[in-house]
């Protein structure tokens, strides 16, 4: 896609002029940055193999930053080479086109690439899903029942994309929506809260004199009341941005 970008560009073929800046696009902008910002819960299992954790900091900022760019300059080609109207949320449908990709494989190769990407990605967050759902109800005795363990968890975690996935075919509004909403209370008001209550515990069970060796220096509770507050206002402002533009 970069060398196809740059080619287009460089003969003169690059139709592209985006504005300067598009409000009505806030939305589905912060809802794919928080979606973006999920890929953080890979970590917890990518650490622990790693054995020399000296610069591990430094080597996770490096790859952050690289990966951003990479995501950077891949939206400013695309931005560029494509009409703007015209252009698809599905990065790679732009470059569907035999007067763009020279040779029928490539162009088979990148339609079916996100494919293969969703198809290879989509068990597995079913089955992360389907064990939330399990621990979230493991306490009620049915939970136990083989055809609610077995059969009615796994539908839970199945059947809603599958529905929306026939529904809608517009990536930018599901996109949107769930990093606006969804990613917003599980980054923002979730862990504040897990945070103030598992204080609160800690306090009962041993008094409020424990001291924790590697407590986190946002100790005070303003910073559970700015993370939650925040997580409102960016849900009413995507909300009364949503409203405005539809209408």
């Amino acid at each position: 896609m970069f060398f196809m970008a740059f080619h287009l560009l460089a003969i003169g073929r690059g139709k592209g002029n985006p504005t300067l800046a598009n409000l009505g696009a806030l939305p589905n902008i912060f809802g794919a940055c928080s979606l973006a910002a999920v890929s953080h819960a890979t970590l917890p299992h990518i650490i622990p193999p790693i054995l020399n954790k000296a610069n591990l900091g430094l080597g996770i900022a490096i790859v952050f930053i690289v990966v951003g760019a990479f995501y950077a300059l891949l939206s400013l080609t695309i931005m560029f080479t494509f009409e703007n109207d015209k252009i698809q949320e599905i990065v790679l449908l732009n470059f569907l086109d035999c007067s763009i990709v020279p040779g029928v494989f490539f162009i088979y190769f990148l339609g079916l690439y996100t494919t293969f990407k969703v198809s290879a990605i989509f068990p597995l967050n079913a089955v992360a899903l389907r064990d939330n759902i399990w621990a979230m109800f493991s306490s009620f005795q049915c939970s136990r029942i083989w055809a609610v363990e077995r059969l009615l968890f796994p539908l839970l975690a199945i059947i809603p994309p599958t529905v929306i996935a026939v529904v809608t075919e517009n990536i930018e509004v599901i996109v949107g929506i769930t990093g606006s909403y969804a990613a917003t209370t599980i980054q923002f008001i979730i862990p504040p809260l897990l945070v103030h209550y598992s204080r609160r515990d800690i306090q009962e069970k041993f008094g409020p004199s424990v001291r924790i060796k590697h407590a986190s220096p946002f100790q005070h509770n303003f910073w559970i009341i700015l993370a939650i507050s925040f997580a409102v206002f960016t849900i009413t402002t995507v909300t009364i941005l949503y409203i405005t533009h539809q209408s």
